[in-house]
């Protein structure tokens, strides 16, 4: 019976481990240097039956932003948010919770979970 107390503790470790890989990428992200979000982004949505194409453009000063997206060629709505580092943190302007954190390499920018979807979109123009 000592078994099953050692893989609960063996299964902890690797949980934290990976929890605290997170963290750390997730904080060296918010400590880089503010991102150049300004532009056209481009991209689809992923992880669905049927991926749509969505358009975020952008205008940005200092660490605010504001923009209009377009998800399925539709226009969306107004945007707004911030930039931290590498992250934007977005949302409609008419709706403050509907929104989400982007993360922002150069120019390429991905979500898990941002407006309810899975997207990764690539700077088109500036």
């Amino acid at each position: 019976m000592k078994t099953t107390p050692m893989l609960l503790l063996a299964l902890l470790v690797i949980v934290s481990t990976g929890c605290s890989a997170a963290w750390e990428a997730r904080q060296a992200a918010l400590s880089a240097p503010t991102a150049d979000v300004a532009g056209t982004w481009t991209g689809t949505t992923t992880g669905e039956d049927k991926p749509f194409p969505i358009t975020l453009t952008l205008e940005q000063n200092g660490k605010d932003v504001t923009g209009v997206i377009r998800i399925a060629g539709r226009p969306s709505g107004r945007v707004r948010g911030s930039v931290r580092g590498e992250i934007l943190d977005i949302w409609f302007t008419t709706s403050p919770h509907d929104g989400g954190e982007l993360w922002v390499q150069q120019d390429n920018m991905m979500t898990s979970n941002a407006f309810g979807r899975h997207f990764t979109l690539r700077r088109s123009s500036r």
